[in-house]
């Protein structure tokens, strides 16, 4: 059914909906309960119900009972997380030139946010605004790969509860940087815990050293690394004969031979397809148990892995590793 001004819709792919206030080629502007236009691709709409025909002096207007209903609270509140995603071709499974471009609410608030484009004279342009319900993905835009060359995007949370008593989150504001080329990288998109095809997925809550991170340059970082691997060498684990367990180690340079040009999210991304591939070698092989070496480090990456392992694996059992031999640096799964 085509998509009109003054249609009643729902989204397809995540929760939420309203009125289309209006469509401008394939984006259509839906008002939600709040009075915030939400920009939705069309073929991403629902629709419910028809513009009502206007009623006539004789007749009393129809009045509709107004329901509100969000997803399920998952786990605590302490380790919200947000991203905008870039998943290729205009829908799953085709291919094409253009990007899908999606916020994910990965947390059990329901969060307003604004994302808009920094210029070069610090000035800001506001390319999408709304509110997202909590454990949701929004579809937000849909943009040719040269669109987002050399791109920065200022982007705004604030956190909420309705209905119920919560803890305040302080509200966060966060630059990202959008490069076309990484998108024309081999092995760019990656599996993830959120779509079941493959995405670009850049976080906007960052931990402080992610951010210190990201204001060095690709120098700095190499020689920071360099500096910190001449005085406080890694401990090198002794590799177990015993057959049925397999220790795999993530750190980085056990996976690649540089990290030349990469960034933050490029690493993460790599040592997670890395244990996902283990994963996957040895799903047929009950009782084996594989012992994941992530480090301690800033915890990112260990929390990635049981996140992964709580949603994708959810069929193999795994615990902390033996602190004997690893410390608090590893993770043992029982496939």
């Amino acid at each position: 059914m085509k998509v009109k001004a003054g249609d009643t819709v729902r989204f397809l792919n995540s929760s939420g909906g309203g009125t289309v206030v209006r469509v401008d080629g394939k984006l259509a502007y839906v008002e939600d309960e709040d009075g915030f236009e939400v920009p939705v691709m069309v073929h991403e709409c629902v629709v419910i119900k028809d513009e009502k025909p206007q009623s006539t002096e004789n007749e009393e207007p129809e009045v509709e009972e107004e329901t509100y209903e969000y997803n399920e609270e998952l786990g605590d509140d302490s380790d919200p997380q947000f991203y905008i995603a870039f998943l290729q071709g205009d829908k799953p499974g085709q291919a094409s030139g253009d990007l899908r471009v999606q916020a994910i609410n990965d947390s059990n608030y329901f969060v307003f946010y604004t994302i808009s484009n920094l210029r070069r004279d610090g000035d800001l342009d506001l390319f999408y605004h709304g509110i997202i319900e909590p454990n949701t993905k929004l579809a937000l835009d849909k943009l040719a790969v040269m669109q987002l060359d050399d791109r920065q995007w200022q982007i705004n949370l604030s956190f909420y509860k309705k209905g119920k008593t919560y803890k305040n989150l302080a509200p966060v504001s966060d630059i990202i940087k959008i490069k076309a080329t990484r998108f024309l990288k081999e092995n760019a998109f990656a599996d993830n815990a959120y779509y079941h095809e493959k995405a670009v997925l850049l976080p906007v809550i960052k931990g402080e050293f992610e951010r210190k991170l990201d204001a060095l340059t690709d120098k700095e970082i190499s020689k920071a690394i360099k500096e910190k691997e001449a005085k406080t060498p890694r401990k090198k684990y002794a590799r177990r004969d015993e057959p049925s367990i397999l220790e795999v180690d993530l750190h980085i340079d056990e996976i690649i031979d540089t990290t030349a040009g990469l960034s933050n999210g490029d690493i993460i991304t790599i040592q997670l397809d890395k244990f996902k591939q283990v994963m996957a070698d040895n799903a047929g092989k009950k009782g084996r148990k594989i012992v994941f070496i992530h480090g301690v480090g800033n915890g990112k990456l260990k929390t990635e892995v049981r996140k992964l392992l709580d949603r994708q694996f959810k069929k193999h059992q795994y615990q902390d590793a033996s602190f004997k031999e690893y410390g608090y640096g590893a993770t043992m799964v029982i496939i």
